[in-house]
């Protein structure tokens, strides 16, 4: 056996799992009396709570230092934490309000981030906090989360544990998910309405935490993520994508991991990223895996580079399209539609050969959809294209073509092999009808539907008995 690489034990890997460190339970969290921001510039209520380490989170010895108590106001690396945490409630608290959550960028805390959002406070000359890319509607419950550069918010941890961590939840992940479940029940937020969002290392966050949990955020959005192994890894293993001559079973296999097999459907993904970051060189692989793996990923990309603020994006129209996509009206109780090769997509950069694609453009930005019904047996959807209100509008499609896959079905259900009977109409005519086959994941995908800025009505139906 070759000595480079030694696979780890069932009984190593159990050790790994259920060993932690010798950390006290300290667990519901503490709100924090001694914080001094409690308000937002708007009105809003900042709450401000403390907590130790979960032994169920499994973090290292090696972390203590860690989880050292800082002051309210903690800023940059040297007062990085896991023990607090921000709540910054609706200008008009409610039960079930919707959750945004946000995972901040490297170098910054979360009291950097609610600073942005919430008190214009700049940290550089260069920053705009109007447009930081986290900001979400007054009529929310925010809560921004803490994490160190060495955690990267999870992927640090999956990294140096590599071999076992694919489909495995890091400790950053559990206590981010433990978080998220104590503030929905706190303040009795609107279940099917929770997202996340994150910049840079928080992207890199919020695509490995976001991708494998469907089943708690209705959308995630990852501006300028600092990587997508951390989503491979969690998303069965994408990367790296096959060679164009790789035999046909390890496409196959690649093709299973990357559409998720076994796992819930994903949240609906907006992605920001530039070809002139060097932070998106993992890019292509998140990208491919959308594209076989039916993904809904909804992208734009241009030469902003790393950039952290809406106002560095929207200066490109193709890309201000997308930062006026309504993710935050998405809602993990209703089925969505996955559009891929569509004739309206503008060419990525990480598709295509470098002088084979446009400098910035989106792919799926102008699709929108409302559920109709989702019932056994019968499904329908409504399906347009938006011309977003933008500063400079580019060129907007009033047509388009796209494969349509549905995911996070309701009550409708897909079985392989099975055969299923669609139509479209639009003013009350059948525009196109015919038969399509669950596939071997259970997704069904009608290939080249036309849509139009009139709305499109597609229904899905059994094909017999």
């Amino acid at each position: 056996m070759s000595t480079r690489f030694r696979p780890f034990s069932s009984i190593a890997l159990a050790a790994w799992l259920v060993a932690g460190p010798a950390f006290a339970e300290d667990w519901p969290p503490t709100l924090d009396a001694s914080n001094t921001v409690t308000q937002a510039q708007d009105g809003r209520t900042i709450e401000r709570y403390t907590h130790g380490p979960r032994p169920a989170w499994h973090y290292s010895e090696k972390t203590k230092g860690e989880w050292d108590f800082h002051p309210g106001q903690e800023t940059g690396v040297a007062q990085q934490n896991h023990n607090s945490f921000y709540v910054v409630s609706p200008k008009n608290p409610r039960p079930d309000a919707p959750l945004c959550v946000v995972l901040h960028s490297a170098n910054r805390t979360a009291y950097d981030y609610l600073g942005f959002t919430c008190l214009a406070r700049q940290i550089e000359n260069r920053e705009d906090p109007r447009t930081v890319m986290t900001n979400s509607p007054d009529d929310f419950y925010s809560l921004y989360l803490n994490s160190t550069n060495a955690e990267w918010w999870g992927w640090g941890q999956t990294h140096e544990n590599a071999a076992r961590q694919v489909n495995a939840a890091p400790p950053a992940e559990l206590r981010v998910l433990d978080t998220i479940e104590w503030v929905a029940e706190r303040y009795k937020v609107d279940r099917n309405r929770i997202y996340l969002c994150g910049v840079s290392m928080g992207g890199c966050g919020t695509l490995g935490i976001g991708m494998p949990h469907g089943d708690v955020f209705a959308a995630i959005r990852a501006e300028v993520p600092a990587g997508t192994n951390y989503a491979s890894y969690r998303w069965g293993g994408f990367a790296p994508s096959p060679a164009a001559d790789a035999p046909e079973a390890e496409r196959v296999a690649w093709i299973q991991r990357a559409t998720g097999a076994g796992l819930v459907d994903p949240p609906v993904i907006v992605d920001f990223s530039s070809q002139q970051d060097n932070w998106a060189m993992t890019q292509p692989a998140l990208v491919q895996a959308a594209q076989a793996g039916r993904l809904p990923l909804v992208l734009a990309w241009g030469p902003f580079g790393h950039a952290t603020f809406g106002s560095l994006i929207a200066p490109y129209p193709l890309c201000d399209t997308v930062l006026s996509y309504p993710w935050l009206e998405i809602r993990k109780n209703e089925a969505y539609p996955v559009f891929t090769h569509a004739s309206c997509d503008q060419r990525s950069p990480w598709l295509n050969a470098p002088a084979e694609f446009d400098s910035s453009g989106q792919m799926n930005g102008y699709f929108r959809w409302k559920n109709v019904r989702d019932v056994h047996g019968d499904f329908a959807l409504g399906l347009w294209i938006a011309h977003p209100e933008v500063k400079t509008p580019p060129s907007m499609p009033a047509t388009a073509t796209a494969d349509i896959t549905l995911r996070r079905l309701q009550q409708f259900e897909v079985e392989q092999n099975r055969s299923y009977i669609w139509r479209t109409t639009r003013g009350g005519r059948q525009t196109a009808s015919g038969r399509v086959i669950g596939d071997a994941f259970r997704l069904l995908t009608i290939p080249k539907v036309d849509l139009a800025t009139e709305p499109t009505e597609l229904t899905v139906q059994e094909d017999g008995p």
